[in-house]
């Protein structure tokens, strides 16, 4: 049966992702957008793509977990961002998906999907081990799961933007060194033999504002920039 934690947990790793999802996406669809930048059932399917994929990466990063020394989880923080950038590069660069602008809310979604099971079955597996779970303690991982939906969504809608452009080699290295300087700030926080606190504070801060900088700049630079070029290009095309 489910119980109080496990909803809990599905709260804190879907609400966002869900709030994210029609926060960005509206603007582009019916009724803000009288002509539809992309169908609604595929987005979906990328969405639920996504839920299966975050996962697959849980599994992959949970043995990860279970190695103790300082060199082998730096190269693992790297490993595990390089596998995942490049997952989301694969899917999202099938020749069908190619120079289409609907591939980059398809990877937003698909982010999100990603974000919101990643959060879902960390944040359950923690709170797994804790003898009784405080009120306090929920609201610590749901801050914790909040930078996991937007480190995904801001990065595979960057991979997602530069398949659309045709400009992979511009945009995939951008959300994997996101990644990448998130993944390191992120684990400073808890390495507490080296950086103790408060000090490791600054680990958290500095990898809340690498994703909330990403994301906002995916919200209102990155896609509004696509629609506006996509716009000028159809413009062009019925003037040829």
């Amino acid at each position: 049966m489910v119980d109080l934690v496990q909803v809990a947990c599905g709260i804190i790793g879907f609400a966002p992702a869900m709030a994210l999802f029609y926060y960005t996406l509206g603007d582009y669809t019916f009724p803000k957008a009288p002509k539809p930048f992309f169908d609604d059932r595929k987005v979906f399917l990328f969405f639920a793509l996504g839920i299966i994929l975050g996962m697959v990466i849980f599994a992959f990063e949970s043995w990860g977990s279970t190695v103790g020394t300082a060199e082998t989880v730096l190269l693992l923080i790297v490993g595990f961002a390089a596998m995942e950038e490049l997952m989301k590069l694969v899917i999202l660069n099938f020749p069908r998906f190619q120079r289409k602008i609907d591939t980059a809310f398809c990877g937003l979604a698909m982010g999100l999907g990603m974000g919101a099971t990643f959060t879902f079955a960390t944040v359950y597996s923690y709170l797994l081990g804790l003898p009784e779970v405080q009120a306090a303690d929920l609201v610590i991982v749901g801050f914790l799961g909040i930078l996991f939906v937007l480190l995904h969504a801001s990065t595979s809608a960057l991979v997602g933007i530069g398949v659309a452009r045709g400009d992979v080699k511009g945009y995939f290295p951008e959300a994997l060194l996101i990644h990448l300087a998130f993944g390191l700030l992120y684990e400073s926080f808890f390495v507490i033999e080296l950086l103790e606190p408060p000090l490791n504070l600054a680990g958290l801060v500095g990898a809340t504002a690498v994703v909330v900088y990403a994301y906002h700049k995916v919200h209102t630079t990155s896609l509004p920039a696509l629609v506006r070029d996509a716009k000028r290009l159809l413009a062009k095309e019925k003037n040829a």
